[in-house]
C-alpha cells in the first residue's frame, strides 16, 4: 500500500524514522472522508452498543465532570450548550467504516494496534491539556478543532479530578484542524484540543502495555503452565527449641523446588502472543444462525472472508495466536495463514475445502472470529 497520501507525502519508512515516537506531525486534506465519516447520531447509537464504552466530559471552569455509560438523545438535550464532549471507545469495533481506517495505518504490526476511539465535542468542548502514555493519530471529522501541542515537561497532574489533566501545560505550537486533517502525537507529549465549532475527532491509538502488567500476566502464565508435584515431608524432624524459627530444611526445599522454574524462547513467543490477542467477551459477535460444515465447505469457493475488527490473528515460528490462544500452524499451509493475518481478507477461491485452513476458518466463523463478505469481482 502506498501510505505517502496520509503521511503527507512521507513514505512509511521516513515517517518511522523522523516522527514515530519522537515528534508530532501535522498533516492537512490526510484522508478522505467517504467510508468513516459520522454524525452525532450515529455515535449516540455506537455509545449504545456493548463492544463500545462511552463516557461525557463536561467542563465548569477548571473543573472537569464524567459520567459513564451510553447515551441517549434525551440525555443530549440536558447537556449545557457548550463545553460538553462525547467520547465512545472501540468504535471500529461496532462500525465497519471506522474499522477500515485501521489498514491505513498497517505499516505498523497489528500487535502495536489499539483501537479507535470517536469524539464529538460542542463548542468549547476539551478533555483538557494532558498526554498519553502511548501513540495517537488524532483524525479530525467534521467541524474544526484547535490543538495546542508541547514537548514533555512536568507530567504531574491536577488532583481531586475526575480525568488526568496537568497541572502545568506550556504549549511549543497551536494548530487548527478541519475535515480531513490528522495530527500525529507521540508518547508523553502534551496536548490540549479545543472545540472551536461542533466536531468529530476519531483517536487511532496504538498500545503500549507496561512492563509491570506484562510480568503480571506473564507470572499468571507460568502459574497455568507449571506444576511443581510432591508435598514437603520431615520424617527425621528433632526436637526444637526454638518453634518460632523457619526450620532451614524446609526453606532449602522450597528453595530447591523454586529454582526448578524456568522458561524458554517459546514459553515467551507463546506467552506473548497470547497475551496481545486478547480479546474482551463482550467484543465477541454472536452467530445467530451458523450453517452446517458441510454447506459451508460446499459454499467456500463462492465467498469471501475476513476476521473480524475486534480479532486479532498474529503468527510467529510456525505458530497462530487468536482471541488469546495459541495453534501450531501445519508448515504446508504456513504462507495461506500469514496471509490471512497481515491482509485480513481472503478469497474463498484460494482455499482447498479438505484444508486444515478451510476446518479453521469453519470454528472461527462459528466462534465469531471471522464473518463472509461479498466476493469482489
Amino acid at each position: 500500500m502506498n501510505y505517502q497520501q496520509h503521511l503527507g507525502g512521507l513514505t512509511a519508512r521516513t515517517f518511522l524514522r523522523e516522527h514515530w515516537q519522537t515528534t508530532p506531525l501535522l498533516i492537512h486534506s490526510a484522508i478522505n472522508t467517504r467510508d468513516w465519516s459520522l454524525t452525532l447520531n450515529d455515535l449516540i447509537e455506537l455509545s449504545q452498543d456493548k463492544r463500545c464504552s462511552a463516557r461525557v466530559v463536561i467542563r465548569d471552569g477548571a473543573q472537569y465532570h464524567v459520567s459513564y455509560g451510553p447515551i441517549t438523545r434525551r440525555a443530549l438535550t440536558k447537556l449545557p450548550k457548550k463545553n460538553w464532549t462525547l467520547l465512545v471507545q472501540g468504535v471500529n469495533y461496532a462500525h465497519d467504516g471506522v474499522a477500515k481506517l485501521l489498514g491505513l495505518f498497517s505499516f505498523i504490526p497489528f500487535a502495536r494496534l489499539d483501537d479507535v476511539m470517536v469524539s464529538y465535542a460542542s463548542p468549547g468542548g476539551t478533555v483538557g491539556p494532558h498526554y498519553d502514555s502511548y501513540d495517537v493519530f488524532l483524525l479530525q471529522g467534521a467541524g474544526v478543532r484547535q490543538w495546542q501541542v508541547g514537548r514533555p515537561r512536568s507530567l504531574d497532574l491536577m488532583p481531586n479530578q475526575e480525568i488526568r489533566i496537568l497541572k502545568s501545560f506550556v504549549p511549543d505550537g497551536t494548530c487548527q484542524v478541519r475535515t480531513g486533517d490528522m495530527l500525529y502525537i507521540p508518547p508523553k507529549f502534551s496536548h490540549h484540543g479545543v472545540a472551536i465549532e461542533p466536531c468529530l475527532t476519531y483517536s487511532i491509538g496504538f498500545h503500549s502495555p507496561s512492563y509491570d502488567h506484562i510480568k503480571s500476566e506473564f507470572l499468571h502464565y507460568l502459574d497455568q503452565e507449571i506444576e511443581l508435584p510432591g508435598l514437603f515431608t520431615d520424617p527425621k524432624r528433632r526436637e526444637t527449641t526454638t518453634p518460632g524459627l523457619i526450620p532451614s530444611d524446609l526453606l532449602q526445599s522450597i528453595e530447591q523446588k523454586i529454582s526448578k522454574i524456568s522458561w524458554s524462547p517459546m514459553d515467551i513467543l507463546k506467552f506473548t502472543g497470547e497475551f496481545l490477542t486478547q480479546v474482551n467477551n463482550n467484543n465477541l459477535v454472536n452467530v445467530k444462525k451458523m450453517e452446517s460444515k458441510t454447506r459451508f465447505l460446499s459454499q467456500l469457493k463462492n465467498r469471501s472472508y475476513q476476521i473480524n475488527a475486534n480479532i486479532k490473528f498474529l503468527y510467529r515460528e510456525g505458530l497462530g495466536f487468536i482471541a488469546g490462544e495459541a495453534f501450531p500452524i501445519p508448515r504446508s499451509e504456513q504462507a495461506m495463514f500469514k496471509s490471512f493475518a497481515n491482509l485480513r481478507e481472503i478469497e474463498g477461491k484460494n482455499i482447498k475445502s479438505t484444508s486444515f485452513f478451510a476446518q479453521t476458518l469453519f470454528k472461527w466463523e462459528v466462534l465469531g472470529y471471522v464473518k463472509k463478505i461479498t466476493k469482489r469481482n
